[in-house]
């Protein structure tokens, strides 16, 4: 055998603000309706939001609201969606 190494896994416990932390600085430009619903989902799955949080995420996202020309919507979604998640971040 050469080498002789080995493998440490760890269970890394990600508070709720590292983890929007690491939401917002992955995210890119643009975002569709359909993958802020898949994000407030797993917020809610993993209890980093409560159900009045995910409520106005979405509607503060919604196509409804967003009254702006088709080619823009993404991008001013992900704008909007990244600073409501920001404010949730907890200093």
């Amino acid at each position: 055998m050469v080498g002789g190494g080995h493998i440490r896994i760890k269970k890394v416990n990600f508070t709720k603000s590292n983890y929007l932390m690491h939401i917002i600085t992955s995210m890119g430009d643009k975002i569709t309706s359909n993958e802020v619903d898949i994000f407030i989902s797993n917020f809610l799955s993993y209890n980093i939001i409560n159900q009045t949080e995910a409520k106005l995420l979405k509607v503060a996202t919604s196509d409804n609201v967003l009254t702006v020309p088709q080619e823009t919507k993404d991008t001013l979604r992900a704008n909007i969606f990244k600073n409501m998640l920001l404010n949730l971040v907890e200093d």
